[in-house]
């Protein structure tokens, strides 16, 4: 049987999301416009039509929000849901062709890319700003390397990599390859669609990754 929530408490809830995606709307609006160092949390109250006491109730610090504004543009959801409970990496380990498999990872990392673009920009920019920051940068790095190593052991799976390549070798070529510096050099700096992006990335992962059968 299922357990009904009093109204007024539904209510509640519903505006204290409401009000937290403000805040992380606003944080991620001045920490592009005018930099992670120069923007303070009276700014961001501001712009989210908060009162500072309640920004520092919800987040504390800075660098807790640049956690906030950085989670859903990884996981493309602000739900709670974690990046390997999205349907797209159900389908991948249910594929039993490697070739398949990486067509896939390539299309379920263009989209990740697409969306953490301007946050990676932010927090490049706060490391160099604030030691904490920087910690939280090299976390988000850590974690897409372990990310992208369970990556291959989707592949793994289905059969063996390259002779000669081992699982930890093939997961930093992976984070290499589809990482933000190359996505924003490769579709911002020199033009290239989405859709090539897409296209190389699944290429050179199938050459570098994958034996030639």
């Amino acid at each position: 049987m299922a357990v009904k929530v009093p109204p007024h408490r539904s209510r509640r809830v519903e505006q204290a999301a409401q009000t937290r995606r403000r805040i992380v709307a606003a944080a991620t609006a001045l920490f592009a416009e005018q930099g992670y160092a120069t923007t303070t949390l009276e700014a961001i109250a501001r712009h989210a039509d908060v009162s500072v006491e309640t920004l520092y109730k919800r987040f504390g610090n800075k660098v807790a929000l640049l956690e906030a504004i950085s989670e859903p543009a990884i996981v493309g959801a602000d739900d709670g849901t974690e990046i390997f409970d999205r349907t797209e990496i159900a389908r991948i380990a249910a594929s039993k062709d490697q070739r398949d498999q990486v067509r896939q990872l390539a299309a379920f990392s263009r989209s990740i890319l697409e969306r953490v673009h301007a946050v990676y920009a932010i927090l490049v920019g706060a490391a160099a700003a604030d030691s904490r920051a920087a910690e939280l940068t090299s976390q988000h790095h850590q974690r897409r390397l372990q990310g992208q190593r369970r990556y291959i052991d989707l592949l793994l799976a289905n059969g063996p990599l390259r002779p000669g390549l081992d699982p930890e070798d093939a997961a930093a070529t992976y984070s290499a390859l589809a990482s933000p510096t190359n996505f924003d050099m490769l579709v911002h700096d020199l033009g290239w669609s989405a859709d090539r992006f897409q296209e190389w990335l699944e290429h050179t992962l199938t050459r570098v990754l994958l034996d030639d059968r």
